[in-house]
C-alpha cells in the first residue's frame, strides 16, 4: 500500500501526485497540489556548472529556490533569492539522496525532534524522480524572522564550519538562546540520534538559532534541516562527527556522550535517559528504513549502520 510523500502515512486514495489532499493545504496554503516549473535544461545546467550563482542555494547538495505563486493554479517557479520553498533533485554524484534525506528527517520526527516542512514530490523534468522539498521556516505568516547559524553566531567563515567543536555549539547556545537549557538538551538528542543513523554532516551551519516572533529578540534552537546518513553516502568517510565530542570524531563511544553532558551543563540522569530514547528506537528505526523509497543496498547499509551504532550507545 503507498504512503504519502509528505506525512508519510498510508494513502488509500492514489492520486498521481502521491499526497494526502489534507497535507497539501498546510504544506503549500493552497487547496490543489501546484505544478513544478522546473525545466530539464535548467536542472542540467545545476549538474554541469556547481557553483552558489542563479538558482542555487549555498550548501553540498543542489539546492533550488523556489516561489509559489497564488494563481487560480498554483505554481511553483525557479528564483534568484531566498524565498519560500527549497527543492533538491537528483544528482548524478550520489545516488537517491533526496529518498535518504526524507527517511533521515522522518526518523528525527519519530525521535521526538522537531524538523522543519519537509516532503517529497515527483518531478516532471527528472521523469519523474523524486526531489525533497523543504519549506523555509524564517518566512512565516507575513513575517521575516531573525535565523543565525552557528558560524555567524561564532563569528567564523563558512569555509570553518568543520572546525570545532559540539562544546563550543554549547557556549552559542548559553550566550544567545532565550532558554538555555531545553536548547542545549535539544542539541545534545540531535547529536546522539546523527551518530545513530550516520549523519556525520552535522557541522557550524546545521544549527541555528531563531527567533520566536519578529523584532521579539527571543531565541531558540531551530527547527532541524539538512540531515542524511553521510557515513552511507560515503562510506570510506572514517569521520562519524562533523565536529568533535570529548576532543574526538571517531572511535565514539557512549563515555564520550556522557562526558560532553556534563561538560554542557546537562545532568546523567537526563542525558543517559536521551541516548536510551534513541537506542529503543532501533527497531522502529530499521523498519522505517526498509519501508523507505531508497534502493535495496541503500537500505542494506543503513539498517546495518544503524545496528553498530546502536550497540556503540547502548550500556
Amino acid at each position: 500500500m503507498s504512503r504519502c510523500l509528505c506525512c508519510g502515512k498510508i494513502l488509500r486514495t492514489e492520486n498521481e501526485y502521491g499526497w494526502h489532499s489534507s497535507c497539501i493545504k498546510p504544506f503549500f496554503g493552497t487547496k490543489a497540489f501546484p505544478d513544478i516549473d522546473v525545466s530539464k535544461d535548467v536542472l542540467n545546467q545545476i549538474a554541469i556548472d556547481n557553483t552558489n550563482k542563479g538558482f542555487t542555494v549555498p550548501g553540498v547538495q543542489k539546492k533550488l529556490s523556489l516561489h509559489l505563486s497564488q494563481e487560480d493554479t498554483p505554481r511553483l517557479t525557479l528564483v534568484n533569492y531566498p524565498t519560500g520553498y527549497i527543492l533538491k533533485p537528483q544528482t548524478d554524484d550520489y545516488i537517491a539522496l533526496p529518498e535518504m534525506e526524507y527517511l533521515v528527517m522522518q526518523m528525527a520526527e519519530a525521535t521526538g525532534i522537531k524538523t522543519v516542512p519537509h516532503a517529497l514530490l515527483r518531478l516532471p523534468s527528472q521523469d519523474n524522480a523524486f526531489a525533497y522539498i523543504t519549506k523555509r521556516i524564517d518566512r512565516a505568516n507575513g513575517q521575516i524572522l531573525a535565523m543565525e547559524d552557528f558560524c555567524q553566531l561564532d563569528g567564523r567563515l563558512t569555509e570553518d564550519k568543520y572546525r570545532g567543536s559540539y562544546e563550543r555549539c554549547g557556549k552559542v547556545i548559553s550566550t544567545y538562546a532565550s532558554n538555555k537549557a531545553l536548547a542545549l538538551s535539544q542539541m545534545f538528542l540531535r547529536i546522539v540520534f546523527s551518530f545513530a543513523v550516520g549523519n556525520s554532516d552535522m557541522h557550524l551551519k546545521n544549527f541555528s538559532l531563531i527567533e520566536t516572533a519578529e523584532k521579539s529578540n527571543e531565541y531558540i534552537l531551530s527547527a532541524a534541516y539538512d540531515m542524511l546518513s553521510t557515513n552511507v553516502v560515503i562510506p570510506t568517510d572514517p569521520e562519524q562527527l562533523a565536529l568533535t565530542i570529548n576532543g574526538k570524531k571517531q572511535n565514539i563511544r557512549r563515555k564520550d556522550f556522557i562526558i560532553f553532558a556534563e561538560t554542557i551543563g546537562i545532568v546523567d540522569k537526563a542525558a543517559e535517559k536521551m541516548i536510551e530514547k534513541v537506542v529503543k528506537l532501533k527497531e522502529k528505526y530499521i523498519t522505517m528504513c526498509k519501508e523507505s523509497y531508497m534502493p535495496d543496498d541503500m537500505k542494506e547499509s543503513l539498517e546495518s549502520l544503524i545496528e553498530n551504532r546502536i550497540a556503540i550507545l547502548e550500556k
